[in-house]
C-alpha cells in the first residue's frame, strides 16, 4: 500500500493528465487488462497524493491507442508545456500546392480562434470586464497552441521542400 504524500501542484497536474488518459483508454480495468499492471497501481498513478508514477512505456502504450481522441496525446502535451513548448505532430497531408493551401486555410482558422478568444477576453461585457481573467487567458493560450501547431506543420512542409531541392 502506498503512503500519502504532499505532491507539488505541477506533479498533481501530471497525475491528473495520466488519470484522464486512463479514462480516455477505457478506464483502469481496461488498462490493467491491456498492460498487465495491477488496477490498484494504475489508480495510485492517478492519485494526487500518492508518489506512484506511470512508466514511459505505459504512457506510450496508452497514448498510441488513444490517437484522435480529444486532447491527444494527453501526457505528452503536459510534458511539452512543462518544458515551455507545445506538441507538434509531423505534418499531415501532402506538401504539394493543394496540401500547403489546406494548411494555410487551417492556419487562418486557428488565427480566427485566437482572435475570438482574445476579443472575448478583453470585451467589457466579459467575465473580468476589460481585465483578462486567468480562465480567459488559459482559453486564449489553448487556442494559441493550436495556431503554433499548425504554423509548425506549415514550416515543416516548407523546410521539406527546401531540403528536397538541395539533394
Amino acid at each position: 500500500m502506498s503512503r500519502a504524500v504532499a505532491l507539488s501542484p505541477d506533479q498533481q497536474s501530471g497525475k491528473a493528465r495520466f488519470k484522464a488518459l486512463v479514462k480516455a483508454f477505457g478506464g483502469q480495468e481496461a488498462v490493467s487488462v491491456e498492460t498487465g499492471v495491477r488496477q490498484q497501481k494504475i489508480s495510485d498513478m492517478g492519485l494526487p497524493n500518492v508518489a506512484e508514477y506511470p512508466t514511459l512505456d505505459l504512457i506510450d502504450t496508452l497514448e498510441s491507442q488513444t490517437v484522435g481522441l480529444p486532447g491527444w496525446p494527453l501526457v505528452t502535451h503536459w510534458l511539452c508545456h512543462r518544458r515551455g513548448g507545445v506538441f507538434v505532430p509531423l505534418p499531415q497531408g501532402e506538401d504539394d500546392a493543394d496540401g500547403m493551401m489546406l494548411t494555410v486555410a487551417e492556419l487562418a482558422g486557428e488565427l480566427g480562434d485566437v482572435s475570438r478568444a482574445i476579443s472575448e477576453a478583453v470585451c467589457a461585457s466579459g467575465d473580468g470586464g476589460r481585465e483578462v481573467t486567468s480562465a480567459e487567458a488559459a482559453a486564449a493560450l489553448t487556442e494559441l497552441d493550436g495556431l503554433d501547431r499548425t504554423s509548425a506543420q506549415l514550416r515543416l512542409k516548407l523546410q521539406a521542400k527546401i531540403k528536397g531541392e538541395q539533394r
